[in-house]
């Protein structure tokens, strides 16, 4: 069965409760108004029973005849007049009804077969009699008065047929409205569905239309829309660019390698030396190819969420091991480590940085356990953060430029700052500096793979860390990770 249509669905819902709505409409107002009628029937007997009981109180004794009774309750009523040894006297009813009536000694309006409402009056002890054109005097012990209201009903059925009537034109008119309104609202859906199909088919160009002059809604969901599909062009391009960026770095080596070993294949390589320095060089091109596939490999790690080792690791004493380091790789640097105490082998606080001293025990590297800055992580990609940021900062800052590392704890985060007093970093080139491949040198230097900084960026979110950077032309570069404290 094929599903129907959001519109056909909000016409067919608008539908059966506009019915709903006013069939119970119609179903209230004809009950209201029998229930009118019948309390008003029921009220003008009373106050009739009423007025007759209290003349005859006041009269103090009343002598009746057939033209007083017709007098007294006019054609709208009937009477009946019961006397003491049970005999009765009518006006206006037959024999059969006039029994019925008569058993009525209620005086509050009671039904007395069929649409006949009555009420009784009792006049004993108030010398009321009866004389009839022929016969003995009667003395009446009970007064019922009797109202026919069988054209109530006649008025409910034409009350009902009228409201039943303005009910159907109600609720045509209704859903036709319906019918319209739910079209014109749901016609921009329509233009939307459109546009996301030719996107569909191809025409990346194409947006849905925000209408912002409709409804909020709608807007919003064309703008949350347009937001996917510029997310999803965006990644399509990234994607394409990094398909473009890694093969040409595979390529490169590639093309090298391949380049030797034909060059082997074809004879041009018979002296020892020589294909001992292209083995050299296909080797050299191997490894970098190598450690590209282990920098891609690394990133899609990252991307898919894999967890890492999680051991308790000390941010102060990885940090002042990777300054040691580079230190050795950059003698004539200026490299500094700022932060707690830590004890490195061979290295002396005067010439190398604050908080370092000369290791006394066994150990290349240790601290007091009560001053670590700890947190919970993998050890070694910690260190490869900390060498990615160090290793920046000597390739892209001059050589009298400084560069420092600073370990700051905190209650709930602690704090790892690489800053270099270098030029700093265009402003522009600011929100590209984590992208893949991506490198500020239009012409595509060999400086790198371009990954190092998304790699860095990969393994801070791994450790559910952060990694942010400001730069200034007057004061150098500043990259900030903070990561979760060890509690």
């Amino acid at each position: 069965m094929r599903p129907r249509s959001i519109r056909a669905r909000l016409t067919v819902t608008l539908s059966i409760v506009t019915v709903l709505v006013v069939a119970l409409s119609a179903l209230a107002s004809i009950t209201v108004v029998s229930r009118w009628l019948s309390t008003r029937d029921a009220g003008q007997l009373a106050n009739l029973s009423a007025r007759v009981a209290a003349s005859l109180r006041a009269a103090h004794g009343v002598r009746l005849d057939g033209a007083t009774l017709r007098a007294t309750v006019g054609p709208a009523y009937q009477v009946v007049l019961v006397a003491a040894d049970g005999r009765t006297v009518s006006e206006g009813l037959s024999a059969s009804d006039a029994v019925a009536v008569a058993a009525v000694v209620s005086p509050d309006p009671v039904e007395a077969g069929g649409d006949r409402l009555a009420v009784a009056v009792d006049t004993a002890g108030l010398a009321v009699t009866y004389r009839p054109d022929a016969g003995d005097t009667l003395t009446v012990a009970r007064i019922v008065f009797a109202a026919d209201y069988s054209d109530r009903a006649v008025t409910v059925a034409t009350v009902a047929a009228t409201v039943v009537s303005v009910a159907a034109v109600t609720i045509a008119v209704l859903i036709a409205t319906a019918v319209v309104v739910v079209g014109n609202g749901l016609r921009p859906l329509r233009v939307m569905a459109d546009r996301a199909e030719q996107v569909a088919d191809g025409d990346r160009t194409r947006r849905l239309p925000r209408g912002d002059d409709g409804d909020p809604a709608i807007s919003r969901l064309a703008r949350t829309v347009n937001a996917a599909f510029d997310a999803q062009q965006d990644a399509e391009n990234r994607m394409r660019s990094f398909i473009a960026d890694a093969s040409h770095e595979l390529r490169s080596p590639l093309t090298a390698a391949h380049g030797w070993v034909e060059l082997y294949l074809r004879g041009g390589l018979d002296d020892p030396d020589r294909l001992d320095a292209a083995l050299t060089r296909v080797d050299t091109q191997l490894v970098r190819m190598r450690l590209l596939v282990d920098d891609l490999a690394l990133l899609a790690r990252g991307d898919a969420g894999l967890p890492v080792e999680q051991e308790p690791v000390d941010l102060g004493l990885l940090a002042a091991e990777t300054v040691a380091d580079a230190r050795v790789l950059a003698p004539d640097r200026a490299l500094r480590y700022e932060g707690g105490p830590v004890r490195l082998v061979g290295l002396d606080s005067e010439s190398w940085g604050e908080g370092a001293v000369r290791a006394l025990g066994p150990d290349p590297a240790s601290r007091d356990a009560g001053e670590a800055v700890r947190v919970l992580g993998d050890p070694a990609r910690l260190a490869q953060v900390l060498r990615n940021l160090v290793g920046n900062a000597l390739q892209h800052t001059p050589p009298g430029a400084a560069i420092t590392v600073a370990v700051v704890p905190g209650a709930t985060a602690h704090t790892v700052t690489v800053s270099d007093t270098g030029p700093g970093i265009p402003v522009e080139h600011l929100p590209h500096l984590f992208e893949r491949f991506w490198r500020a040198d239009p012409a595509r230097s060999t400086g790198g793979s371009g990954l190092g900084l998304a790699i860095t960026q990969s393994l801070v979110n791994l450790h559910h860390g952060t990694i942010a950077v400001r730069s200034d032309p007057e004061t150098g570069t500043v990259f900030t990770v903070t990561l979760p404290a060890l509690r």
